[in-house]
């Protein structure tokens, strides 16, 4: 069958009305990051009051078709528990650091 390489108005038209008619599907397809969102507090409850392992909610995610890694759900579960972050280095510490020929006065 060839490719066609010529429309009239009338199919564009017929094409465009037929697009325009797509139901929208936004609502059915969630993303799987809002997936996960979605499942946060469950995943929660399992972890931290029933005794779950990441491994454990994970396997049974995957028996569900839920395809998510055990670092994803880690991060769930230990979201605003983590270790706190290290602050950057001041500008004065590097400076302090120096030689003390360095601070010696040009002669």
């Amino acid at each position: 069958m060839a490719v066609r390489n010529v429309f009239t108005q009338e199919q564009l038209d017929e094409a465009r009305r037929k697009l325009e008619n797509l139901p929208d599907l936004t609502p059915q397809r969630i993303t799987r990051e809002a997936a996960l969102e979605n499942l946060k507090d469950t995943i929660l409850v399992l972890a931290k009051e029933k005794g779950y392992t990441v491994t454990d909610i994970k396997s049974a995610l995957d028996a569900m078709e839920f395809r998510f890694s055990e670092k994803a759900i880690s991060a769930v579960v230990n979201e605003g528990s983590g270790k706190k972050k290290r602050t950057p280095r001041k500008a004065e510490a590097v400076q302090q650091k120096t030689t003390p020929q360095d601070n010696q006065p040009a002669s």
